[in-house]
């Protein structure tokens, strides 16, 4: 469970445009240690995703869709 959670907290604190060295993601990784709650919870969200990636295959855009949101973006 905690290099899972660790590597949650680090993708947390990525996304929030933090190091994991930062003040707050140690205080965050410091209290998911402690908190049984927080573990649960970060258990089922797991579990969550494990069970939805085996249930939906993942599927390519047709390509026409990937050339109409490239036009939006104009990124083409």
């Amino acid at each position: 469970m905690k290099e899972h959670t660790k590597k949650i907290i680090i993708e947390l604190c990525s996304y929030l445009g933090e190091d994991l060295d930062q003040p707050m993601c140690m205080e965050l990784w410091e209290h998911v240690q402690k908190c049984p709650q927080c573990q649960e919870y970060i258990h089922s969200v797991k579990t969550t995703i494990e069970i939805i990636r085996d249930l939906h295959e993942p599927r390519k855009a047709p390509p026409e869709v990937k050339e109409r949101i490239l036009k939006i973006l104009n990124l083409k």
